[in-house]
């Protein structure tokens, strides 16, 4: 697909690459649909589907700053300050709610954040293998032991995930400063998302059930098939609850055939459901 409607908006005093297409048909009060990537990973993530749903539902994609043709800023991308990004492109662009926001792996968690700081504005949220905002440093540890792994080994690996310096990547300052973003909300049991409200709108979970990772990349520790295994039926109970904090339901969409990328790998699958939470919502 080619981004014909690609473009830079300049946004509290930044140029970021947009893509939209479809709002000349869109109706008054009718939702438009607005794209999170994950992290480090540009608009052009969401090539596989974005022109089909674009027919039914007016779309947006993003690069966040650093991030593809964005213009970089050495500014860590908080979730409030991500937040408050979007919400000056949208603005700029002449762009009002409602939305629905689909969040991909980082992008989960930073639509969980906007849906909480801006809640008037949300009719939907789509999550698709998101990074866990619901968990915390106990439950990353009981799947370890659950696995069997020692206490001693637990303790190296949780250091190593969470509490090792990293140098600053000037060069790739985007996708590094998410990563730092990532793991201080992973040190305080993602406080700051928790303390958010939760708009009351439909809530969909997309969770891609195959184990990707090459033999030659596995972990020496532990066995990480097994520990795969074990998360996403943890998470899936947990996100189970979370849909249940909004009274307008939801759906978990498990599809065993897809990966981390479910949308790229059954994009027929993922564009089905987004239409029936927009004809809903239309309803």
């Amino acid at each position: 697909m080619s981004f014909s409607q690609e473009k830079l908006v300049q946004a509290n005093g930044h140029n970021f690459n947009v893509y939209i297409r479809g709002f000349e048909n869109r109706k008054p009060n009718t939702p438009a649909i607005i794209f999170e990537n994950g992290m480090g990973v540009d608009l052009g993530n969401w090539d596989t589907v974005i022109e089909q749903i674009s027919k039914f539902s007016p779309v947006l994609a993003y690069d966040r700053a650093g991030v593809g043709k964005s213009e970089k800023v050495f500014q860590m991308p908080t979730v409030k300050v991500v937040a408050e990004n979007l919400n000056a492109i949208l603005h700029k662009l002449d762009i009002p709610p409602p939305y629905i926001l689909v969040g991909h792996s980082m992008g989960g968690l930073y639509v969980r954040a906007y849906a909480g700081l801006f809640p008037k504005d949300v009719s939907g949220l789509v999550f698709i293998d998101p990074a866990d905002f619901t968990e915390t440093k106990k439950d990353w540890n009981s799947i370890f032991r659950t696995i069997g792994v020692p206490e001693k080994k637990i303790d190296e690996m949780l250091y190593a995930r969470l509490y090792q310096k990293s140098e600053v990547d000037s060069v790739n300052f985007g996708p590094w400063s998410e990563a730092q973003v990532l793991g201080e909300l992973r040190r305080t049991d993602f406080a700051e998302i928790s303390a958010l409200t939760v708009p009351n709108v439909p809530i969909y979970f997309f969770i891609g059930g195959k184990f990707e990772v090459p033999i030659e990349r596995r972990s020496k520790d532990f066995n990480q098939e097994e520990f795969f295994n074990v998360r996403t039926n943890i998470n899936i109970e947990r996100w189970r609850k979370f849909i249940y904090s909004s009274n307008k339901g939801g759906s978990l969409i498990y599809l065993s055939k897809t990966g981390h990328f479910v949308h790229r790998d059954d994009p027929k699958a993922f564009i089905h459901h987004i239409r029936f939470m927009v004809e809903t919502l239309n309803d």
